[in-house]
């Protein structure tokens, strides 16, 4: 059931490529592929026409169908069209006809093997798109027309013709990571699962789901068997959903900088250079004190990460329902757009871009970078944590001292190197490359007016916000030096220890 987080991305980029000025469509909503159990049941091998739905109106069980545009003029009452499929059924009288005749509507896992059988096809009569095997377009046919479009059981008209109501809520797959509000305000139980859309002719795929609103229309068909278990996670047996590794039980210093507990200067008041109006986020200065803590000495390294995907297993949705960091798929037919990616997975395993091993890690989310702390036994530091490790308790403006060192630069641009190269680099507590590589995620949310109401004790940053913060960047950023804030998009990273009583 569903579908695997690959085909999900190369329908995206098709869909987005062929229809640049199209809707959006969720195709991740179809993910992770699942396997799940069901016992027998029967279904109709066609959608209930317009003639057996009248019925069910003439007995006032069900409402009449709505008049909608663009079908024929007395399409759901001319006679002509009984053998047609009834289009305009809100999913109160879908459901109300089906209970009339002894049965009910499907749950989607039920419409779902009814159409592709148990070999995962991507329509129901094989994995090879054929036009000719359904009515695509918005012109529907007589039920049954294209007998050459059955799936394996025989169940016709699955694709195209018309778009069938399903008796559950639109609700994420289990394994599912809701990741946006628009995912929040989608699976709110106030949409109802549409199966075999025929409006678009990307959509024709069986896993594809489509939502609309109980009071919408669409047309339908019924099953008899067995009451369905009450969610889909009682009939799954097998996901592809990436569950997360085992952390470290142990946490390897000898990497890690110890910083030790006290006061320390953080922001400023004092704004220099361009885009002043832009840097009042670093304002204003203030007191902080943190308790103790490690932090990596460098930044996470290519090398270091890519041992992380290959334990992982995966990068696609991987990282808390995130993609972990951008990889070029080299295997062929992948969809283009990565191909500038240090990273590279082959045949099943990632690795570095040769001479890219030792480089700090970018293009990593937040997730990406979280996940990997984790698994190490560690944690992204605070932004107040990073800030310290970077500047001591000085208030200096650079991790060496309050003048910008011209060494290994050109025009005052860091550019991306290995990490520990510029000798000259190093905090005062002996943290290296602080400023001068790919910014680095911490684990705060960012708001620009945090520092004026942040606390002064081990400040965990903002509740909630719409992107976290990075910190220590090349470029202009670098310049402004260590209290310049941003953000983050796709960063490099490293992480930070607490070290337990007497460590």
């Amino acid at each position: 059931m569903g579908t695997t987080v690959e085909q999900a991305n190369r329908r995206n980029w098709e869909w987005g490529k062929t229809h640049p000025k199209g809707p959006i469509l969720r195709f991740d909503h179809e993910t992770p592929q699942l396997i799940a159990y069901l016992d027998t049941f029967f279904i109709d091998q066609v959608e209930v026409t317009n003639a057996r739905y009248r019925r069910c109106v003439q007995a006032r069980i069900c409402a009449p169908p709505r008049d909608v545009i663009g079908l024929p003029a007395g399409y759901h009452t001319d006679p002509r069209y009984d053998d047609y499929p009834v289009l305009s059924v809100q999913w109160a009288d879908a459901n109300a006809y089906c209970q009339w005749v002894g049965k009910r509507l499907p749950t989607e896992a039920e419409w779902e093997k009814a159409a592709r059988g148990t070999d995962g096809r991507l329509f129901p009569w094989g994995n090879e798109r054929n036009l000719n095997n359904a009515t695509i377009k918005e012109n529907p046919q007589p039920v049954g027309s294209y007998p050459a479009g059955a799936s394996p059981y025989g169940v016709l008209d699955m694709l195209g013709n018309a778009p069938e109501w399903t008796a559950e809520w639109y609700q994420p797959y289990p394994g599912y990571v809701i990741r946006s509000v628009w995912d929040k305000e989608t699976f709110q139980a106030s949409y109802k699962v549409v199966r075999g859309e025929w409006s678009y002719e990307y959509f024709a795929v069986i896993p594809y789901r489509a939502f609309q609103s109980p009071s919408d229309v669409a047309g339908f068909r019924c099953v008899r068997g067995p009451m369905p278990p009450p969610s889909l996670d009682a009939a799954v047996v097998h996901t592809t959903a990436t569950r997360p590794l085992t952390p470290a039980t142990t946490v390897d210093l000898s990497e890690m900088v110890y910083i030790p507990a006290g006061e320390f200067i953080m922001g400023t008041d004092v704004i220099t250079g361009p885009f002043p109006e832009e840097r009042k986020d670093e304002m204003p200065e203030h007191i902080v004190y943190l308790d103790a803590f490690y932090i990596d000495r460098f930044p996470v390294t290519y090398a270091q990460y890519v041992e992380f995907l290959n334990a992982l297993g995966h990068h696609l949705r991987a990282c808390y329902g995130q993609d972990c960091a951008a990889v070029h798929n080299q295997n062929e037919g992948e969809p283009p757009g990565t191909e500038w990616a240090h990273i590279k997975y082959r045949a099943g395993r990632y690795f570095v871009e040769e001479g890219y091993e030792n480089y700090a890690v970018d293009l990593v989310s937040w997730e990406g970078a979280r996940a990997y702390c984790e698994w190490k036994g560690k944690r992204l530091p605070t932004e107040a944590e990073w800030e310290k490790a970077a500047r001591g308790t000085d208030g200096r403006r650079y991790p060496w001292g309050n003048e910008w060192n011209e060494h290994s630069q050109e025009d005052n641009i860091f550019f991306h190197h290995e990490v520990g190269y510029e000798a000259f680099n190093v905090s005062p507590y002996g943290v290296n490359d602080m400023l001068g590589h790919n910014g680095e995620w911490t684990a705060d949310w960012y708001a620009a007016d945090y520092y004026a109401f942040s606390p002064l004790k081990n400040p965990p940053g903002p509740a909630h916000g719409e992107s976290h913060t990075a910190r220590g960047h090349r470029g202009l950023p670098a310049i402004w030096g260590i209290t310049a804030r941003e953000a983050g998009s796709w960063h490099g990273f490293r992480c930070a220890y607490t070290p337990a009583q007497g460590q």
